[in-house]
């Protein structure tokens, strides 16, 4: 690993938590407000990446269906039940905790998800590791989402590095691809529901959070 390394940039969903099962019991609370039949837990790696709407469009399709033309309405009531319940299933990966501690003690280190901002904020707070973060970043309507550059640009200006001095760690097409844009060094993490394409190379791949530190040389 670069020797300059300053900064770590880390993806939230499949990467540091798993959250499928609140997500899905989300995604099928707003289904079943509408008289749509639930979705299959095994196929959230398919719905996840892009937001909330993303998600609702996907399951939509996935049942053969096409989106309601009301479908923000659909997200505002997914948003709702989550941030209500974002942490009643979910859990840390394991070594996630102690991972961050030891990196927390020697570089700066960012949270760059496109989960909404509010949420975000709430999951690390329920799971006692914002403290971890020396840059918080969830979506929102002014910075474009993940695999889009400006996210993770975003974090390096908070964290005052640049490109070359920092690595990006995630479990989809939508961490790496960005990072590689941006001449970052990437982390894929295999034990995540995001998918990644073949044609899509990432500088190191790992099987657990705590395999970081054998990357970075820690």
């Amino acid at each position: 690993m670069n020797k300059k390394l300053k900064c770590i940039l880390i993806d939230l969903d499949g990467t540091i938590i798993n959250s499928g099962p609140d997500l899905i019991d989300s995604l099928n609370f707003v289904l079943r407000n509408h008289n749509i039949k639930s979705v299959e837990r095994e196929i959230i790696g398919s719905l996840v990446g892009g937001g909330a709407k993303a998600m609702i469009i996907r399951a939509y399709q996935n049942l053969k269906l096409k989106p309601p033309p009301n479908i923000d309405s659909l997200v505002e009531e997914f948003l709702e039940f989550y941030f209500e319940n974002c942490s009643s299933r979910s859990f840390l990966y394991p070594h996630v905790f102690d991972t961050l501690k030891k990196l927390k003690s020697k570089f700066r280190i960012a949270l760059c998800t496109n989960k909404k901002q509010f949420i975000t904020e709430k999951i690390l707070m329920d799971f006692k590791i914002k403290k971890f973060f020396d840059c918080v970043l969830g979506s929102d309507s002014k910075i474009k989402l993940k695999p889009d550059t400006e996210m993770l640009e975003y974090c390096l200006n908070e964290c005052n590095v640049v490109p070359e001095q920092a690595i990006m760690i995630g479990d989809s097409n939508n961490d790496i691809i960005p990072a590689k844009t941006l001449g970052m060094k990437s982390i894929y993490v295999t034990y995540g529901y995001g998918k990644i394409e073949k044609s899509i190379k990432p500088d190191y791949v790992i099987d657990s959070f705590n395999e970081i530190l054998k990357v970075i040389k820690f």
